[in-house]
């Protein structure tokens, strides 16, 4: 009954491994923030959120912990993805509700009953009342505008920093998807483990993820670039600043291969008619790892590996539709969840 009230608020929270999104009703997405806090590491209080936080992990500041409360998608650190989020809900409602808000959130496609506890409880300790939980990659689907009423089947990939969703959508609901615990973050670590065996460089993770988005953007005619670390900088202070990194576009392909070959496996197991139907339509590649400006394609396992059912289908990397961060999907998707809940469960 409460949830019919016209005062009380709906908030859609994306909470991602690396950065999280609210989205208040009717008002858009208010709040962009990095999944990250900073405790006072003698007293453990809190003593900055979000950008901020994120600075201090960067810069590597004494004497403060620096904690990122979710690891490969999910919580944990549950004490501090409490703290975090309280801060944020605030931020985004700027005042305190009269009544506890709706909150609408995605969670990993195929999760767990206990991965979906600790959300649900951490958002409630957060200052959320009603918790709806959506799936993300039908999140993603929703606020990539993929038509719901249809029984065509969609794929959707959203690659996020800490976990990848892959998911089948066909008639508003997941026909076949899963989650993997592989993300951006997995490529980050990838380049600073290249840098530090090829060139004998250590870089930080910062640094990292400058050389990813950067390569990233590349085109194929250009895989061949160097990056050279002053680029991202702006000046070279030093020897290694100057070091020039080559073969990062390949590395990053090589990386991404265990989303991909997810992706070919998820659809070997779809019958012929559905794979036919996928490769009609255009598919949505999301998340942080998809908003490069231009990205470059990932090449499919060898033929050796490659399910032979699956020739005709096209691969995750060559989608035809890419939108933006996932979190951005999820919220839109928030004025839709409760009405796409309802349907599927036949309550008011």
């Amino acid at each position: 009954m409460l949830r019919l009230l016209p005062w009380k608020t709906r908030l859609a929270v994306d909470v991602g491994t690396a950065s999280c999104h609210i989205s208040v009703h009717e008002a858009g997405v208010v709040v962009r923030e990095p999944t990250v806090i900073a405790f006072d590491a003698d007293r453990r209080r809190p003593i900055a959120y979000g950008a901020e936080a994120k600075q201090m992990l960067d810069r590597e500041v004494t004497e403060v912990e620096v904690v990122r409360p979710l690891r490969g998608g999910v919580i944990a650190d549950f004490d501090a993805a409490v703290l975090l989020l309280r801060h944020l809900i605030h931020q985004a409602l700027g005042h305190r509700p009269l009544l506890a808000p709706l909150v609408v959130t995605g969670e990993p496609t195929r999760s767990t009953q206990v991965e979906r506890r600790a959300l649900t409880n951490v958002l409630r300790a957060a200052g959320a009342g009603e918790v709806v939980t959506v799936p993300r990659a039908l999140a993603a689907a929703i606020g990539a505008g993929t038509p719901m009423d249809q029984p065509e089947c969609r794929l959707v990939v959203d690659v996020g920093a800490g976990a990848t969703d892959i998911g089948v959508i066909s008639a508003g609901m997941i026909a076949a998807g899963e989650a993997i615990r592989f993300g951006g973050d997995d490529l980050d670590e990838a380049i600073r483990r290249y840098a530090r065996r090829r060139y004998r460089t250590s870089i930080g993770p910062a640094r990292a993820e400058d050389i990813k988005i950067m390569a990233g953007a590349l085109t194929p005619e250009m895989m061949a670039e160097q990056v050279r670390l002053s680029d991202l900088s702006g000046e070279e202070t030093s020897a290694a600043d100057a070091q020039k990194l080559e073969g990062i576009a390949e590395l990053m392909r090589g990386a991404l291969e265990p989303a991909v070959a997810e992706v070919l496996w998820i659809l070997e197991d779809l019958p012929e008619r559905q794979m036919d139907e996928i490769a009609q339509v255009e598919s949505v590649v999301t998340g942080g790892c998809a908003s490069s400006p231009r990205p470059t394609p990932c090449p499919a396992p060898s033929s050796a590996s490659r399910p032979s059912s699956t020739t005709s289908t096209p691969s995750a990397s060559t989608a035809a539709a890419s939108c933006g961060n996932s979190a951005r999907a999820a919220a839109l998707a928030a004025g839709e969840a409760n009405s796409w809940r309802a349907s599927r469960h036949g309550t008011s």
